[in-house]
């Protein structure tokens, strides 16, 4: 009896840990926006996937650039840069010098935060056959900046003689992605840092868009015009919540998948869009982020 009441006090503090992870962080927002909604001319926008800062064995880690090529087809990335010293099969790129972008890193997430998300998020998740969320997810990016990346520079520990990398660069690139769009079909050797100051970050397989239009032409992120323009955010998230930033300031928050905001304010526009698992009145349980975008300045 013992050993059974001793179980059941463990199993029963592990699934209230794991209600609890699951439903924090909780956020307060006292207002909620409504915008229009309409549709929007679709332009035709070309995306590239791109993993930042990737370590391999040419600054003496362990790391197989045979293993990351395949880990990248098999996760959708087209390029990355990193420790590479020169250009390698026109995927992979020396990282180019990064001026002023925030640079989130999984490296950075201290080791308890780790061990929770271990034993309450991938552990549990995996067992029934689910993706886990990315911890990186967890985190609340409440100041905007000029340019957003994520970083894919955890370490390999150990490359076997059979080819096998421990950890594996699937699990280093994740479902973590920044996300160059442009009107041009680029040709992969002739990247440009346009790659990084206009880049969208997103976490998980969630589907963002984010870019301007006026009736004389499309903007991306990273872009600038005089031109007045409307502001779009499209997701497809089940409980969505966009916040929309001017000059660094919030401008507005609305609690809807799709955006299409006039501005004629000259500054800098971006979004945070984010979910949550519920609310209860102005309290959000549950809240993930899922996407930052670069800036779009009305000049």
């Amino acid at each position: 009896m013992r050993v059974q009441g001793v179980i059941r006090l463990v199993l029963s503090a592990y699934v209230w840990g794991f209600i609890a992870y699951q439903l924090l962080p909780v956020h307060i927002i006292p207002y909620t926006n409504y915008a229009p909604q309409e549709f929007y001319p679709q332009p035709i926008i070309y995306r590239y996937s791109f993993a930042y800062d990737v370590k391999t064995a040419f600054s003496n880690h362990a790391g197989s650039i045979k293993n990351l090529l395949k880990a990248m087809d098999r996760r959708g990335f087209d390029i990355a840069f990193g420790d590479f010293p020169e250009n390698i099969e026109d995927r992979l790129f020396p990282t180019p010098r990064n001026k002023g972008c925030m640079v989130i890193r999984a490296s950075e997430v201290p080791l308890v935060e780790e061990l929770l998300h271990t034993l309450f998020e991938r552990f549990p998740k995996i067992l029934v056959g689910k993706t886990p969320e990315d911890v990186l997810m967890r985190r609340l990016y409440d100041k905007p900046s000029d340019c957003y990346l994520v970083a894919h520079d955890d370490r390999i520990l150990l490359s076997t003689f059979f080819g096998v990398d421990v950890p594996s660069y699937d699990y280093i690139l994740g479902n973590r992605r920044n996300v160059y769009q442009s009107k041009d079909i680029l040709l992969r050797e002739s990247y440009v840092e346009d790659f990084l100051k206009g880049a969208l970050v997103i976490f998980g397989r969630a589907k963002v868009k984010v870019f301007a239009y006026s009736d004389r032409s499309f903007y991306l992120p990273g872009g600038k015009t005089p031109y007045s323009f409307r502001y779009v955010v499209d997701t497809n998230l089940k409980n969505p919540i966009i916040l929309l930033f001017h000059n660094g300031r919030l401008k507005g928050i609305y609690e809807q998948n799709r955006l299409n905001m006039p501005v004629s304010d000259s500054g800098r526009y971006t979004a945070h869009i984010l979910s949550y698992k519920f609310k209860l009145y102005i309290f959000y349980f549950g809240l993930r982020s899922v996407a930052l975008a670069s800036p779009i300045e009305l000049m």
